[in-house]
């Protein structure tokens, strides 16, 4: 399982100016038990570049620098918990990107070869790691072919949803144009995690930023429901939130 940040900014900024030292601290704090790997992603003019590496964030050096000296006006964060016996390795390490778009996912899909089917066979060959995120990931461009492209995460996950055994297909996507986050979980799944809402995705809009993360650490969340997609502007930070599809039904 993972944790994962998403925002919008006015102007460029590093995450520790967006975030102020304290809660940059509580939220690298996560990666003592996410600890199997780090990335940053962050919107380019034309795409996407990525920071990634598979240690834990809170005794990286590299993460340290990164978030505080990197700027950027959107940008995603991911810190992974490997599940399902996956290799703590930089293939399999968030975001994946094609360039173009970067992916994070929080959950698991099991087995990770349950998702091969959703996967366009060009797009399988280019997977380098063993996890159901990368996977999630090329099915995602393979649904952007097939339809609107703006729509293809949401597309993908109800597929999932429908199709899968899954905890949760949670997941991020930073493009030069917009933050694209689903939230959509199984609550039976949640109810077996220690902590409690673990799969809640909230949101923050301020004056200069909008601020989008799972749960377990920050103040002043307003939550989406689940089976809710939000889309952050890039140009403008409007937020829209819209519902995606039928969530699983609670116990």
């Amino acid at each position: 399982m993972c944790r994962l940040l998403g925002f919008v900014s006015r102007h460029p900024v590093t995450l520790r100016d967006l975030l102020g030292e304290d809660e940059l601290a509580e939220f690298t704090e996560l990666s003592l038990k996410h600890g199997d790997g780090w990335g940053f992603a962050w919107a380019t003019s034309h795409g996407v570049e990525v920071a990634k590496a598979p240690d834990s964030a809170h005794e990286s050096a590299l993460f340290a620098g990164v978030a505080a000296e990197q700027k950027a006006d959107l940008g995603l964060l991911h810190l992974r918990w490997a599940t399902l016996g996956l290799g703590v390795v930089p293939e399999n390490t968030h975001p994946f990107t094609d360039g173009r778009i970067a992916f994070a996912h929080n959950g698991s899909v099991k087995p990770p070869e349950s998702l091969d089917p959703f996967v366009p066979t060009d797009l399988a060959a280019q997977r380098r790691g063993t996890t159901d995120s990368e996977r999630y990931f090329l099915a995602t461009l393979g649904e952007a072919r097939l339809g609107d492209p703006a729509t293809a995460l949401e597309r993908t996950a109800a597929r999932i949803s429908r199709d899968c055994v899954f905890s949760s297909v949670n997941a991020m996507i930073a493009t030069p144009d917009e933050l694209q986050v689903i939230n959509l979980f199984d609550p039976v799944a949640e109810a077996r995690e220690a902590e409690p809402h673990y799969y809640r995705i909230g949101y923050r809009i301020g004056a200069d930023a909008v601020v989008v993360s799972s749960s377990g650490w920050g103040s002043g969340w307003t939550f989406l429901e689940n089976g809710e997609m939000l889309t952050v502007n890039r140009a403008t930070r409007e937020v829209q939130i819209r519902r995606a599809t039928d969530a699983p039904a609670a116990p």
